[in-house]
């Protein structure tokens, strides 16, 4: 295995996240567009719906069930969330498109550039840079850029301030049935309105990573149910318990887990507003 990546690495990149880690074996369904990246000679089997894809750099949309299998060398996974700018190029092309196996010669920049990131030459505002650089060429391959229109953009503004908004309240707020809200949002961004709402509550309990904060706390902090609810939904997306990555594994204080969203929380903020809502503010992690 390479050495660097003996522990798992995470950049948080805001609207996107870079993962480097040791080999995969995971049955997952997320809600994020995931390029997949092998940094070794084997190559990465994606099986689902029946059907099978192996490649050295595969992208695959969201809420595709599959079983990911990568062979004894390390992989890297770029996630994008339901804000990135090209999510809906992927989420939104035709069914039968589940995964594509891309050409890595093509691609080669983008692999140079996870395989900077698990060697710890690539970080910070430079590894930003990069990952949207690539990322972009990736998705002109895929499609064209498909611009959300002002109605949809205020519909996740609305969401992102509070996940738990209802399609008649985002409806008034754009001047439209709920009904019509609920079928525009569809089909700018390929997912519901619920779903992007699960979405911002996973991406804000990523915010405390490394924080060794109680998953409780998170859980409440983040709009979750109970800790039961955010573990479930933690393991589907990830594959993994999320005390491998909200406790001391990947913890921030040892330099395993690049910190780099474009905003960050704060516990004591947040803790004067309704846990559905956290206050965001830019500055350091709270620890």
């Amino acid at each position: 295995m390479h050495k660097t990546l003996a522990t798992p690495r995470l950049g948080l990149l805001g609207d996107s996240f870079i993962y480097a880690g040791p080999n995969i074996q995971a049955d997952v369904c997320r809600h994020s567009v995931t390029l997949a990246c092998a940094l070794g000679p084997e190559p990465i089997t994606i099986a689902a719906e029946g059907r099978s894809w192996q490649g050295h750099l595969l992208a695959i949309r969201p809420f595709l069930k599959r079983a990911v299998a990568s062979g004894p060398a390390p992989v890297a996974l770029i996630d994008l969330e339901p804000s990135h700018p090209r999510y809906n190029t992927f989420s939104c092309q035709a069914p039968d498109a589940s995964v594509t196996v891309l050409d890595t010669a093509r691609f080669a920049g983008l692999l140079s550039c996870v395989q900077g990131f698990a060697d710890q030459r690539l970080s910070g505002s430079q590894l930003r840079a990069a990952v949207c650089l690539h990322v972009a060429d990736v998705a002109d391959s895929i499609g064209p850029e498909m611009p959300v229109s002002a109605p949809v953009l205020q519909m996740m503004a609305a969401v992102r301030m509070d996940p738990a908004s209802d399609l008649g309240v985002l409806g008034r707020r754009v001047g439209l049935p709920a009904r019509r809200a609920s079928q525009l949002f569809v089909s700018a961004l390929g997912l519901t309105v619920r779903q992007y709402a699960l979405a911002e509550k996973i991406r804000r309990a990523a915010m405390f990573l490394g924080s060794r904060r109680p998953l409780t706390d998170i859980a409440q902090l983040c709009g979750f149910a109970d800790s039961a609810h955010l573990a479930k939904v933690w393991q589907r997306c990830y594959g993994m318990c999320p005390s491998t990555f909200f406790g001391g594994r990947l913890a921030a204080s040892h330099g395993n887990l690049d910190l780099a969203w474009r905003q960050q929380v704060s516990l004591a903020d947040a803790a004067q507003y309704p846990s559905a809502s956290p206050v965001l503010r830019r500055g350091s992690f709270a620890p």
